[in-house]
């Protein structure tokens, strides 16, 4: 897999750790590069760090072309943060640590930016997640895009967050899904389906100093 080591930046400056898929939605096109679920999984659970907020992010931004497995790793969100040595070596041994291990893969749909029940899904069951798109994304993922982000994810499942997307919306991505006999699992199923092994229970300490607040 290749591993984009970066910078993450946002207007609320709050301490962040946390990684995204690349790709753009375009004109009804999905130009994305292929994702590593189970890395970036591997790298979340890898990165605990005290005071520092541990998510995911809707795919967004390039390379949209990469046929190798990818990921960003990022440090955020300011100058401070990204100057410090504990933030450094926290993803930097996250990273040397990878290990991308065979999971269930999801997409995942609905969502702020920083998609926080997905987040906690890869902390909470023995799951992995391709591509996301959040929210705002929603008025760009069509049929071609769903099938693109389920190649490139090689995903065998779709989780939506159901509490935040509009109902026609709601609508119109299981009708995809359906569509592409892409099976739609709810929180509690997926947990119920694909349990944590006892022996990564000790994770869930781990996850962070909270939930990364949506800008």
């Amino acid at each position: 897999m290749v591993v984009f080591a970066s910078r993450h930046e946002a207007k609320a400056g709050l301490p962040w750790l946390g990684g995204h898929f690349t790709g753009m939605l375009e004109n009804g096109q999905g130009r994305l590069s292929a994702a590593t679920p189970g890395g970036l999984r591997s790298f979340l659970h890898n990165i605990a760090l005290p005071g520092f907020a541990i998510s995911a992010e809707a795919t967004h931004h390039g390379p949209v072309d990469l046929k190798t497995p990818c990921f960003f790793a990022e440090i955020g969100s300011t100058l401070k943060e990204w100057q410090d040595p504990q933030a450094g070596g926290a993803v930097a041994r996250a990273i040397l640590a990878l290990e991308a291990k065979e999971l269930p893969v999801f997409l995942g749909f609905g969502g702020g930016h920083y998609v926080a029940r997905q987040t906690d899904l890869m902390f909470k069951a023995a799951v992995a997640f391709g591509h996301l798109f959040s929210n705002y994304q929603m008025a760009g993922v069509n049929r071609e895009v769903v099938e693109e982000a389920c190649r490139k994810s090689l995903a065998t499942h779709a989780y939506l967050d159901r509490k935040s997307l509009r109902s026609e919306e709601r609508k119109r991505i299981e009708r995809i899904l359906a569509e592409l006999d892409l099976p739609v699992l709810r929180s509690r199923e997926i947990r119920a389906k694909f349990p944590l092994p006892e022996k990564d229970h000790a994770l869930l300490a781990r996850q962070g100093a909270g939930e990364m607040q949506e800008e």
